[in-house]
């Protein structure tokens, strides 16, 4: 009998280390947005990500790292990061994060007014 609880406990034990987390944990629902330079773009799990280069009022240059949905989660949606081209001046939208300089995107804005939201409308 011992030996099933051992095997059971095995066979929980990687999906209980395995757990992730929600975006509340890390994100207010502040709502905020950066302007900047897209510096560069990771299409990954468990968060694709934006680096953007923002100036402040002083001249210094302040580094955001902007998550949003998996890449298997865009994937599934049909999004494609191929549109934010590293160079590219954005203004992107979303939850300010917990730690500074973060945030959870909801959409981006290109100089040319066009836009890239990560999880589309489905209607």
């Amino acid at each position: 009998m011992r030996i099933y609880l051992i095997l059971a406990m095995l066979c929980v034990l990687p999906t209980a280390t395995s757990a992730h987390h929600s975006t509340n944990t890390n994100f207010t629902q502040e709502i905020i947005s950066v302007k900047g330079v897209i510096e560069r773009v990771r299409f990954q799990n468990p968060h694709a990500s934006v680096l953007v280069k923002n100036t402040d009022t002083e001249g210094n240059d302040i580094f955001w790292l902007i998550e949003t949905n998996s890449r298997t989660t865009l994937q599934r949606l049909g999004v494609s990061l191929d549109s934010l081209d590293v160079g590219s001046t954005i203004e992107a939208i979303g939850r300010k994060g917990r730690r500074q300089y973060t945030m959870y995107l909801q959409e981006i804005t290109f100089a040319d007014g066009t836009t890239f939201t990560p999880t589309p409308d489905r209607d």
